[in-house]
């Protein structure tokens, strides 16, 4: 073979081999397995929620007097016999949550209500000779104590209408005072009933008190013989109610029982 032969081969060779080579090579680029990026579709969970509207009438909180104490009365141990199991539904308790103490709620029925009325015997379902224990169990709610605190001592309501306060004698509720509010007796006499209206409902079962601050205490007295010993007094200014009271003699005749 004569050597320009030779070199046209190697050329022809040369080419070929690098021919080869450009064509593996952009089959690596571009085809055989190329590398894609995974693209991660995120599925978007639309999850519909209903809201449910919850409405909760806040109850009507009672205006505690500037002389009492948010504390609840103190009960004492015969209190405490006496009611049970029932006590601890309705006073505050601490309770334990997580190592930490907690404040329980108290009971979220409320008994004592404005469709409740005054009677010979008491308020509502709160009765006179009942306990502090057992009047909150009967009204519902926490009796908040009133300075000072001894043998003869008020109490008024943590919820329930304004204007009540409880007088609590010998660890016994002898009497409630009505000053503010709408509470009104069975007869439907409240605060702003007028002096005519009450002798004309009741007539000669009023008997008339003076006092010395100028006011007129009409005092119902009960015909019935196992109500002998309560009254209802309806304290008069200006010709009208200006507060009411009703209880056990003698702390309902009283106008200041716990004083000294």
């Amino acid at each position: 073979m004569q050597p320009r032969q030779l070199i046209i081969m190697l050329v022809t060779l040369i080419v070929i081999v690098s021919a080869a080579l450009f064509v593996v090579t952009w089959s690596g680029d571009d085809g055989g397995e190329n590398t894609v990026a995974p693209t991660t579709t995120l599925a978007a969970s639309t999850t519909s929620t209903t809201p449910t509207t919850s409405t909760t009438s806040a109850p009507a909180t009672t205006t505690i007097p500037v002389e009492c104490s948010n504390e609840p009365a103190e009960t004492t141990d015969t209190d405490t016999a006496e009611t049970g199991d029932a006590l601890t539904t309705t006073t505050t308790e601490a309770a334990e949550s997580d190592g930490e103490e907690a404040e329980a709620p108290t009971t979220t029925v409320l008994n004592l209500g404005t469709n409740d009325s005054i009677s010979t015997v008491g308020l509502g379902e709160v009765t006179f000779g009942m306990t502090v224990a057992q009047a909150q169990v009967a009204a519902g709610t926490d009796l908040i104590s009133c300075a000072p605190t001894s043998d003869c001592y008020r109490v008024t309501p943590a919820r329930g209408p304004e204007g009540i306060s409880f007088l609590v004698t010998e660890n016994t509720i002898e009497r409630v005072d009505i000053v503010a509010g709408p509470l009104t007796t069975r007869s439907g006499i409240g605060i702003g009933s007028t002096e005519d209206e009450i002798v004309n409902l009741f007539g000669d079962r009023i008997e008339t008190q003076f006092n010395d601050d100028s006011s007129v205490d009409l005092i119902f007295v009960p015909r019935d013989e196992s109500d002998a010993e309560f009254r209802v007094i309806f304290t008069i200014r200006d010709g009208v109610v200006e507060t009411f009271r009703s209880g056990r003699i003698p702390q309902v005749t009283i106008q200041t029982p716990c004083a000294g």
